[in-house]
């Protein structure tokens, strides 16, 4: 009995550290706000803006069937995604570097709560973005969503879970953060065009096309496309996810270090 009371008793108060914990790094989140900002409200404004567009040239974009709003739905939401994520490098590489999960591992908290509490911090992010876009582009702009619920919820967990995973790798690989920050940019402003926020795969021929696919966003928006308006996503896009996942994830393993 009384063993059972302690392990309660230490379950609760790591239960109360973590909390604690997730409150210090939503704090210190929302004093750097480049997720919230980045990740809600600029797909909030594109949005807008391609609702707009749409509402100004109706009718569908070439021989695809989908109207402008319908076709840059999944594009935007990936886009939010990827500011999301794109904060995790950003934040735990400055934790790093002023040895600030050193100072985490002297607590009862190992320095993976500090990384779970970043990512629950984030996941809550993942999940205003998508019901911002996905309400806002039905709701407000008049896409014409057909969402079959497992396929689009398959598409949407792989697509977060290998875009974090990326960025884990850039935790893991990043010397300093102005490094992070840099590459980050880099890899931000390449995905964000491969997932056709600038112009869609459909529009262009190959073998651009095909890179743009097979791309990490590029097969994050293709899944969600065809989830939102198809019911089923491509195997292809879906299992290209997957391979992204495995592959970032054992690479960010494989070289992630707390100092």
């Amino acid at each position: 009995m009384t063993g059972s009371r302690f392990r309660e008793s230490t379950s609760h108060r790591s239960g109360v550290r973590f909390a604690e914990l997730l409150k210090v790094q939503a704090r210190l989140a929302l004093r750097e706000p480049y997720g919230p900002l980045g990740g809600i409200a600029l797909p909030a404004v594109l949005l807008a803006v391609f609702g707009f567009i749409g509402r100004q040239l109706p009718g569908n974009v070439g021989d695809t069937g989908l109207t402008i709003i319908d076709l840059w739905t999944p594009t935007i939401l990936v886009l939010a995604f990827l500011y999301i994520a794109v904060s995790l490098p950003n934040t735990l590489v400055r934790d790093r570097e002023i040895g600030w999960l050193r100072r985490v591992s002297t607590t009862p908290l190992h320095p993976s709560m500090l990384l779970a509490a970043q990512l629950i911090f984030d996941l809550v992010l993942a999940a205003a973005a998508v019901l911002i876009v996905i309400l806002g582009g039905a709701l407000v702009f008049g896409a014409s969503l057909h969402v079959q619920i497992l396929p689009f919820v398959v598409s949407l967990l792989l697509s977060i879970a290998e875009i974090f995973a990326l960025s884990l790798v850039l935790v893991a690989l990043m010397p300093s953060q102005a490094v992070a920050s840099a590459v980050s940019g880099v890899v931000v402003f390449v995905l964000m065009f491969l997932s056709g926020l600038w112009v869609q795969p459909a529009q262009v021929g190959d073998p651009l096309r095909t890179i743009m696919y097979y791309s990490p966003s590029g097969a994050a928006a293709r899944a969600l496309l065809d989830a939102v308006f198809n019911g089923s996503p491509s195997y292809a896009a879906l299992l290209t996810m997957a391979v992204y996942t495995v592959i970032f994830g054992f690479i960010a393993i494989r070289y992630f270090r707390w100092e």
